[in-house]
């Protein structure tokens, strides 16, 4: 399945997809290769690549990014507390993190 970032979505099969779930548990609904570049991701991120592709950015965002369990949750509050809250009395800081700072790829975990 071609996407609009150029890349092309291949469901895996057979041995490989054996060989992924073994090592992949949380994928549940199958793993795709993302080419070029061979990236393993939920098939799931198929329904929201173009989405995710397209995503205006405004000149004020700040994207955070890391890898699964390494803080980036904790990087998130952080940045949050810095550019909205420095005096701690934000209304929005008794809400959870996610409903303070938008996950761009978390629609891909519904599906």
């Amino acid at each position: 399945m071609p996407l609009e970032s150029g890349h092309d979505v291949v469901p895996l099969e057979g041995e490989e997809l054996a060989r992924q779930e073994k090592n992949f548990v949380g994928f549940t609904h199958g793993i795709a290769r993302l080419t070029p570049g061979n990236w393993f991701l939920p098939m799931a991120y198929a329904q929201v690549a173009d989405k995710i592709f397209n995503f205006k950015w405004l000149p004020t965002d700040v994207l955070v990014m890391g890898y699964p369990r390494c803080g980036t949750a904790w990087i998130q509050e952080i940045v949050w507390t810095m550019r909205n809250n420095p005096d701690i009395d934000h209304p929005m800081a008794v809400l959870p993190i996610l409903g303070r700072v938008p996950y761009i790829e978390y629609a891909l975990h519904l599906h």
